[in-house]
Formats: structure tokens, C-alpha cells, sequence
């Protein structure tokens, strides 16, 4: 039986061709390309870095983690943080076991968008939570070294595109390059929110939220932003992207 993978998330199909449309991004065939028989994905190893959590798939850990930028030597192999809980394993836990243990944390992918000074921008983002409901309020965590960051910062305003699980394509189209070096909404489907921050079409849902001032907190390499929410709804209403499928199938 052949293998054929799809160029954009990595989804394999079995079959003598290629699928109509990907289960997972959408794709058509034309996007899909066969596996060379002495390939043995099983052998692929799971890389983790220890600063940001990114995972590398590979024989080798990455020259550079492409999230955060640390080098090789910040990855641990992912089989090898595998261990029995045992009152050992608890005394000797440290740096390299706190990210892999908080990536079971249950997370959304979402997109973060915001507008300043006639220009919008947004991030893949998975540090998206409900904070309150009476009044609604939303907690969102952005690096301060992305674009998004410094709209929200000046403007006050945000949006939050919950995105579907067909949608996965756009997790490495809004994330890993910097709206400073092109516009990511480029041949994409979009319209203003009423706070004028654009919203995803075909997305979950979305929310459109003002940042409390005094709920600013800088906590380290990002700032975490309290927002009201002031507008939002169901879009699509499809399923809502997981972190945890996205992370199996990219």
C-alpha cells in the first residue's frame, strides 16, 4: 500500500493515490506527495525544546528551534522524558520536565489579530482564556517581540478568530514569520470587527475584546492582557482546533 503525505500539515494517507481533499487542512491531491518506500517514519524522533515547547521531528534535534531560537542543545528527546511516577522521578524533576509536562494542559489554537494606524496585523496564539463571565473577560498572553503585540499595546483593542479544525494551515500561516516581512491576510478571507480588528472567515467563533488598562502584566518574555469582551459569536460553529491534534499531525 502507498503513502502519500500532505505537503502542508504533514497528514499521511494510505492508497494507491493521493486523497481527494485532505481529512485535516483541505488540500487537494495536488498537495500531496508519496513516501518513498525506504522511508520509515517510525524511526522519526519527537524533539522537544525546553524553553518554549516547540516540537522538532527529525533523526536530529534542530540547528535552531524556530519559535524561540535556542539551539540544539535546549532539546530533549521526547521518548526519553517518558518515566514511571515514582518518588525518584519526582525528586529529580526539573527544567527539562516542566514544558513537556505543561503541554498536557488542554489548549486552543487561535489567531490574535489587532489594528493600528490603518495597518492589521495577527499571530497564531494558544495562551487564550476565559477568565470571567458577568462581565466577560478574557485573558490573552502575546511575546513582546511580535507585531501583534506592539498593535495591541498602542491600540487597546484585539480580536480572537477560534479556529476551526480545518483551518490548520493558517497555525503556520499567522505563526513562525513576522508581519513585519509581509502581510500574512494576504488571499485570505476576512471582514473588520466592529472594534476594526479582522476576524478569519469560516473560523469557530470569534470575540472582539478592549484591554483593561490597569490589567496589563508584563511576566517576562510576554505581556498578559485582561480584555473585556465587547462583541462576538459563533461563525462556522465546527469543531474548534485542539493544540494537542495540531501538534500530532503538523
Amino acid at each position: 500500500m502507498k503513502k502519500w503525505r500532505c505537503n502542508v500539515c504533514g497528514y499521511v494517507h494510505e492508497g494507491d493515490q493521493p486523497p481527494e481533499k485532505c481529512p485535516v487542512c483541505g488540500v487537494g491531491p495536488e498537495e500531496f506527495s508519496l513516501v518513498a518506500v525506504e522511508e520509515k517514519p517510525a524511526a522519526v524522533k519527537r524533539w522537544q525544546c525546553t524553553v518554549c515547547g516547540y516540537i522538532h521531528q527529525g533523526a536530529e534535534p534542530p540547528e535552531k528551534c524556530p519559535a524561540c531560537g535556542v539551539g540544539p542543545d535546549k532539546f530533549v528527546a521526547v521518548a526519553d522524558l517518558v518515566q514511571e511516577l515514582t518518588p525518584a522521578a519526582v525528586a529529580a524533576a526539573g527544567e527539562a520536565t516542566v514544558n513537556p509536562a505543561l503541554d498536557f494542559i488542554s489548549y486552543g489554537l487561535y489567531v490574535v489579530t489587532s489594528a493600528h494606524d490603518g495597518k492589521i496585523n495577527g499571530q497564531t496564539a494558544n495562551s487564550v482564556f476565559q477568565l470571567t463571565v458577568a462581565p466577560p473577560q478574557i485573558a490573552v498572553a502575546l511575546n513582546k517581540r511580535n507585531l501583534t503585540h506592539e498593535f495591541v499595546l498602542a491600540s487597546g483593542k484585539l480580536a480572537v478568530s477560534i479556529l476551526a479544525k480545518e483551518q490548520i494551515a493558517l497555525v503556520k500561516n499567522f505563526g513562525y514569520r513576522s508581519g513585519r516581512d509581509g502581510d500574512k491576510f494576504a488571499g485570505l478571507d476576512y471582514l473588520p470587527g466592529k472594534n476594526g480588528c479582522p476576524i478569519l472567515a469560516q473560523c469557530s467563533a470569534y470575540l472582539e475584546a478592549e484591554v483593561i488598562p490597569d490589567k496589563v502584566v508584563d511576566v517576562g518574555t510576554h505581556t498578559l492582557f485582561v480584555a473585556r469582551v465587547t462583541a462576538g459569536g459563533p461563525a462556522s460553529c465546527a469543531a474548534p482546533l485542539i493544540y494537542a491534534h495540531y501538534r500530532t499531525v503538523k
